[in-house]
């Protein structure tokens, strides 16, 4: 009875688990199958003739925040036309020495904000496992929302310096991401998306990059181009500063200090000025 609990503990299917050892930092727990009829990948023929038996230890999910070892006593058929081969299991993948379950719990540990390394810790792999499981999810195709954001980050990805973000502007949700920002690879991605699902786009915010607006007018007929508000106040800055400092040449030189060490007072929103800050700001506009 005791052992039939700690089997459905386990929690894998056709599984009996014959002893657990705990040590300080691991614990491995030996399972064993029932024998059954197998098809063999040779002939096609059926054998239940066992040709011997080897012992694979296989990485599972932590335990007690112990890394855990399943130690599988798997069966070799032997099949009337000379083939061995060893048995299958639904938990674990051919040529694999990791359970299903534990490489869809490093997909779940990298949708948090945590890195490779800390991912490869938890789950007891090395950092190359995760990057290789990581590669191996593939996403579907997004909906283009109506608000469609586009802007360019560093990494450091192999196909270039730069990579593209696409963003639902509306709901704040990031849709995908693009191996590169060069015209062609764009024009590439959104060549995937009908031209009605691309009218459907009513805002394309950018930055000041003209390759993106020229991306826009060509796939987004029906959308307005919005230039990106940090851009957009970037050059409102620029334009101020202009002013400020075209003034400053007609003052007197006690004033052009005044007003050099106090240039901050000039983009600050007025409402939060002091008074005496605001008599100083009117008198330079």
């Amino acid at each position: 009875m005791q052992s039939n609990f700690i089997t459905q503990l386990l929690d894998l299917k056709g599984v009996k688990v014959t002893k657990i050892s705990h040590e300080d930092s691991f614990v491995k727990i030996y399972i064993t199958t029932d024998p059954k009829e197998h098809i063999c990948p040779a002939c096609g023929a059926k054998t239940s003739k066992i040709h011997d038996y080897r012992e694979q230890t296989i990485k599972d999910l932590p335990f007690q925040f112990k890394h855990t070892y399943l130690v599988l006593r798997k069966r070799r058929y032997a099949c009337s036309c000379g083939k061995r081969f060893y048995e299958s299991y639904d938990f674990l993948p051919r040529y694999h020495r990791m359970t299903n379950r534990l490489a869809f719990f490093i997909c779940q540990e990298l949708t948090k904000l945590t890195s490779l390394t800390s991912v490869a810790k938890v789950a007891n792999v090395s950092v190359s496992t995760v990057i290789r499981i990581f590669n191996h999810v593939n996403y579907g195709t997004p909906t283009l929302p109506k608000v469609l954001c586009i802007d360019e980050f560093k990494g450091n990805a192999e196909t270039g310096k730069y990579q593209c973000i696409l963003v639902d502007g509306e709901n704040n949700k990031v849709l995908d991401i693009i191996p590169d920002r060069c015209q062609s690879d764009l024009v590439s991605y959104f060549r995937q998306f009908s031209r009605k699902e691309r009218n459907k786009v009513k805002f394309f915010v950018c930055d000041m990059w003209q390759p993106y607006v020229d991306l826009a007018k060509v796939f987004f007929p029906n959308a307005i181009i919005v230039i990106d508000k940090y851009h957009f106040i970037r050059h409102v800055t620029w334009a101020i500063e202009n002013v400020r400092k075209r003034i400053q040449k007609s003052m007197t030189a006690t004033l052009r200090k005044y007003y050099k060490r106090s240039r901050k007072l000039i983009l600050t929103r007025y409402h939060k000025l002091k008074d005496e800050n605001k008599e100083a700001v009117d008198l330079m506009f």
